[in-house]
């Protein structure tokens, strides 16, 4: 055996879990048999933390230090640019987790890292492993909910089939998505729970396993918005963050954009003490962060999109073309507009300086799709017609519909940012597709989402088909003149 490959069997990721059978603290301390396992069954029975025995030498559990990880991610990852490994189109090798014989909760823990590893949400985020090892350690609840996670994950690589002989990760999966819903309820009452980092996490974990379920949303978005929405509201908004929370705080930001402009809702990151944060936040950082940046235009331009909405349902119809009220919107309009093209240029000037990279066409793709979210909000009513508004051309949006598609394939072929988080700009993009070859083009870009493991996928397409099946036959039926 060449001394690379010993590397790899001892080096088994972010965890290296060795097999010792003892009892956890608890089992010991009531002279009972424990089951092993992490956490142990009798403390997920007690619903009591399961800490693990110290022990001196070989065989202790051990967490891989940093260097350790990144070492290994080094032999199991393709080309890196920018800090990102590349995934490329080749059909994946052996899972780089199944080298060594590992107890079921190492085996568990080690698909939930894998999942992180290829799922890069934010910048950030590859550090999230590290800080949640900590919490995962002593919280049940979070425990269980990155387990629902990884083996859901781990169920859709494998097609269903039981690993080294054990249970099938579905099984494992929707176990532990059950035990942290359970957990979590129980947690809710307890008077400091808006203040601890693990129940954060897992409400957004949980809430991500139904991203990874259920095609309708539907478990998603009630999670967001009562869930880890309202934790956040609770706590109140604060630049004093653990590392944890605040990798977190720019993964809720991003997605909670994202589903605010998706369903047109409010989010509670529009009110004005949450973009103080931010704008603290901005102030205080090294560099203008472009993606950081265009996020806030996201959610202000949701938050203004609504205003907008409710101002023009109060006014009569018949009123509405020469109601001082409606040219005031097309003005505010223009200016939300004049600040996205700025945040453009700026862009672009950064670009050049510091080259391309995954998270830059990621920011790009949400300015295109901005502008056109933008321009729906005038271009279906008659009123606008003959004001100055921030209305886009058919020749302009279809030169944003074809770069969206561009730069949506090579966020989801060329780096590890998930596919959900295309879903608000292909939504865009669908909605103000035409012609049949850029519908196709959307149709798969969903469809690799879809198989890179976000159902909820499925249910962006089923919307776009029937919008487009609607508008083809009012077209039919109404020809343009």
């Amino acid at each position: 055996m060449s001394a690379s490959t010993t590397l790899q069997r001892r080096v088994v990721g972010p965890l290296d879990k060795r097999r010792r059978l003892t009892r956890c603290l608890g089992c010991a301390k009531r002279r009972i048999k424990c089951e092993g396992g992490f956490p142990c069954v009798h403390c997920i029975r007690q619903n009591a933390t399961c800490v693990a025995q110290q022990h001196s030498g070989h065989g202790m559990t051990k967490f891989v230090n940093k260097n350790q990880q990144d070492d290994f991610c080094a032999r199991h990852q393709s080309s890196s640019q920018n800090g990102m490994s590349i995934p490329t189109r080749q059909t994946p090798g052996p899972h780089p987790l199944d080298f060594i014989r590992k107890d079921d909760g190492t085996r568990l823990l080690d698909y939930f890292a894998s999942f992180i590893q290829h799922n890069m949400f934010t910048t950030s985020f590859a550090a999230i492993v590290s800080d949640l090892l900590p919490l995962i350690s002593t919280s049940p609840v979070l425990y269980h909910a990155v387990i629902a996670v990884g083996t859901l994950d781990a169920n859709r690589h494998t097609g269903g089939r039981a690993l080294q002989g054990g249970k099938s990760p579905y099984v494992d999966s929707m176990t532990s998505y059950h035990k942290s819903m359970g957990i979590l309820r129980s947690s809710l009452g307890n008077r400091d729970v808006m203040q601890k980092d693990d129940i954060l996490w897992a409400t957004f974990f949980l809430g991500l396993f139904e991203l990874l379920s259920d095609e309708s949303g539907e478990g998603w978005v009630k999670h967001m918005l009562y869930g880890t929405s309202k934790m956040l509201q609770l706590a109140g908004p604060t630049d004093c963050m653990s590392s944890a929370r605040r990798i977190f705080y720019d993964l809720f930001r991003v997605l909670e954009a994202s589903r605010a402009l998706i369903y047109n809702e409010e989010t509670i990151l529009s009110q004005e003490c949450w973009l103080g944060l931010q704008k603290s936040l901005s102030s205080s950082a090294i560099r203008w962060d472009a993606i950081e940046e265009i996020i806030t235009l996201m959610i202000e331009t949701s938050a203004f999109s609504l205003r907008a909405g409710s101002i023009i349902e109060m006014i009569p119809e018949a009123e509405r073309f020469t109601d001082p009220s409606v040219a005031l919107i097309a003005a505010a309009g223009l200016d939300v507009q004049e600040t996205i093209y700025n945040w453009h240029t700026k862009a672009l000037l950064q670009l050049v300086q510091d080259g391309p990279n995954p998270y830059s066409n990621l920011a790009l793709l949400y300015y295109h799709a901005l502008l056109i979210f933008l321009s729906g909000n005038y271009d279906y009513f008659p009123y606008w017609d003959n004001i100055a508004a921030p209305v886009l051309s058919h020749a302009e949006i279809s030169e944003h519909l074809t770069t969206m598609v561009y730069l949506s394939s090579e966020v989801l072929w060329h780096s590890k940012i998930p596919g959900v988080m295309l879903l608000f700009p292909l939504s865009v993009a669908g909605a103000r597709a035409r012609n049949v070859d850029q519908r196709s083009e959307i149709l798969n870009l969903l469809n690799q989402i879809f198989c890179k493991g976000f159902v909820v996928a499925n249910r962006i397409r089923d919307n776009l088909l029937k919008r487009w099946i609607d508008r083809d036959q009012e077209e039919t039926m109404n020809p343009p003149t």
